[in-house]
C-alpha cells in the first residue's frame, strides 16, 4: 500500500506501494494464505471499494488493478480456524484455478528430475544418473513441498554426492532427513489433506493392482480408533462425557470400543 514520509521510524521518504505500481494492470499476490489479519482487512477494502490509504496517509487513493492470488494453503480450513477472512475469500475466489500438487502427477517426476539435473550441469555441477529404484522412490514420496522441494533435493544430489549414479540408499537418506521437517511445516493444511496424502501413497504402492477389498471399513477403523482413544483420554475414561464429546449415543460408543478393542482406563480427576 506504500507509506507517507514520516509514517514510522525510518520512513524518510514517501514510497508508493504495489497497487500504485500496478495501476491499470495486474498485481500478483503470492501465498495469500499467510497474509496477516490487518492486511486482509485492507485488501478487502480495495476489492470492495476500489480504494486504499497509504500507511500514515489520510486521503483514500482510487485504484484500478486486477488481482491474481495464489496459495498452497487450504483457505477453507484457515477460515474454519479463524485465520482467514471468509468475505475476502469469496471476493478473491471469482475464477479459481487449481494447480494439482506434484503427488497428483507423479509420472512427471522423472522428467522433472532430468530437467533439474541438466540445470545443475549448466551451473557447473557434475552430471548425475538416478537409477531405477531411486527414481521409483522419488515417485512414491508424497512431496508436501511440491516441485520446489523436488528441485531442492535434486540440487543436493548434484552438489553433495561424489558418485555419478544415485542409488535408492541415497534417496532414502535425503528423504528421511528432509521429510519430517517439511511435513510439519504443512500441518496447517488439516486432517483431510493428511489422510489424502496417506491414501495416495497407499494406492501408488499397489502399482497397477488394487488394494484388497474392504478398504472403506479399514480406513474408517484407522481413523476411528485414535479419535475414540484420544477422546476417552481427554475425558479421563468417562464414557458418557466421551460420547457427548464425539456426538455419539453412549451404547454406540460402547460397541465401537468393543469392536475396535480399545482399552479404557479411568483416571482420577
Amino acid at each position: 500500500f506504500g507509506h507517507e514520509k514520516g509514517a514510522f521510524t525510518g520512513a524518510a521518504n514517501r514510497t508508493t506501494g504495489r497497487f500504485n505500481q500496478a495501476e491499470g494492470g495486474t498485481l500478483f499476490l503470492d501465498e495469500i494464505g499467510d497474509m496477516p489479519p490487518e492486511a486482509q482487512t485492507r485488501l478487502l477494502r480495495v476489492l470492495q471499494e476500489g480504494e486504499y490509504t497509504m500507511v500514515g496517509g489520510k486521503t483514500p487513493l482510487r485504484t484500478n488493478v486486477r488481482i491474481v492470488a495464489a496459495t498452497h494453503r487450504d483457505l477453507t480450513q484457515l477460515i474454519r480456524q479463524g485465520l482467514f477472512r471468509e468475505d475476502l475469500f469469496y471476493r478473491l475466489n471469482v475464477v479459481p484455478l487449481r494447480m494439482p500438487p506434484l503427488r497428483e502427477h507423479r509420472d512427471d517426476i522423472p522428467e522433472l528430475v532430468r530437467h533439474f539435473l541438466s540445470q545443475a550441469v549448466e551451473e557447473g555441477l557434475p552430471w548425475k544418473i538416478v537409477d531405477g529404484e531411486a527414481m521409483e522412490r522419488l515417485q512414491a514420496y508424497h512431496w508436501p513441498g511440491n516441485v520446489r522441494e523436488l528441485e531442492n533435493v535434486v540440487r543436493r544430489l548434484a552438489a553433495l554426492y561424489s558418485q555419478e549414479t544415485i542409488s535408492i540408499e541415497v534417496i532414502e537418506a535425503e528423504l528421511a532427513e528432509t521429510g519430517p521437517a517439511t511435513e510439519s511445516g504443512n500441518s496447517g493444511n488439516g486432517i483431510s489433506e493428511s489422510v489424502e496424502n496417506h491414501l495416495r501413497d497407499y494406492f501408488f504402492a499397489h502399482g497397477s493392482t488394487l488394494p484388497p477389498a474392504g478398504l472403506y471399513e479399514r480406513v474408517l477403523k484407522e481413523v476411528e480408533r485414535p479419535l475414540i482413544s484420544l477422546s476417552l483420554a481427554a475425558t479421563r475414561g468417562n464414557q458418557l462425557r466421551a460420547a457427548d464429546l464425539l456426538g455419539l449415543n453412549r451404547n454406540t460408543l460402547r460397541k465401537k470400543i468393543r469392536d475396535l478393542n480399545i482399552s479404557v482406563t479411568k483416571s482420577p480427576k
